[in-house]
């Protein structure tokens, strides 16, 4: 069954700042993102060892095939979703990622809203200002396998944080899981998981393999991964052209003048 695009995907992207694509992806295309992605993790252990999750951008390597990717944003459910939901001036980014699986141990990111608190001396109320506008900070994940590893809060998108999500922090921005304690396998993957869930309304985001999770990264999230669950999702943004106006601000520490 092929996918179509409704306007209740854009309701759940204003609403939740998350809407899932669902089966957007065709088998035929599947199979050669999968054979490219399988050759992009032997490359990224390759380069930057056993536990690493990420080969970007994929257009620097000539090993790889790049026209599945094109063809990936070229799909027409592609085109409806960002069309309708972002707007038509947005385009894919030159900086398609692949997300792999921890090859030994089990790990996860910290809480994170991306261009904000991930950026050292950010002018926060600036970025709090900046989330409104929703044609900002969106990105992608999209699943060549099953995956469960995408974590968000629904509605953290366009809002400041809320008082249960500072007191359940020391710090904001929090400091990822403390792992020092974790001597067994199973520990360290059930002290990451208590992590994850420790932010108050945080829920899963499970993609099948072929679904696609357009996101706002402004909201709070985290990916949370285990080495025995296969994992290759393109990761990937659509930038309009405030996206770009905002990453130079970033660049030139200019944020709290230019927003």
């Amino acid at each position: 069954m092929n996918f179509v695009y409704s306007d209740l995907h854009r309701d759940e992207y204003y609403g939740a700042g998350l809407t899932v694509l669902r089966g957007v992806i065709p088998p035929a295309l599947l199979t050669d993102l999968r054979r490219e992605a399988e050759k992009a993790r032997e490359l990224a252990r390759g380069l930057q060892g056993p536990q690493t999750q990420r080969l970007q951008p994929v257009y620097k390597y000539a090993e790889l095939n790049h026209q599945p990717f094109h063809d990936f944003h070229a799909l027409p459910g592609m085109r409806a979703a960002v069309e309708n939901i972002l707007g038509p001036e947005h385009a894919s980014s030159q900086i398609m990622g692949i997300l792999f699986e921890p090859q030994n141990q089990a790990w996860c990111t910290a809480w994170h809203r991306d261009w904000g608190y991930n950026v050292p001396g950010m002018d926060v109320p600036a970025f709090f200002r900046a989330i409104r506008d929703l044609r900002l900070f969106n990105q992608l994940n999209g699943a060549l396998y099953d995956d469960h590893c995408l974590w968000i809060v629904p509605g953290s998108h366009e809002r400041e944080d809320v008082p249960d999500e500072t007191a359940h922090f020391s710090r904001i921005p929090p400091p990822g899981p403390a792992l020092t304690d974790a001597v067994t396998p199973e520990e360290r993957e059930r002290c990451c998981l208590g992590y994850t869930r420790a932010m108050p309304g945080a829920l899963p985001v499970p993609l099948f393999a072929g679904d696609v999770a357009f996101y706002r990264a402004c909201g709070w999230h985290l990916g949370n991964y285990v080495p025995y669950t296969r994992r290759a999702t393109l990761h990937d943004g659509y930038y309009c052209p405030e996206d770009l106006r905002w990453q130079e601000a970033v660049r030139n520490k200019t944020v709290g003048e230019a927003f």
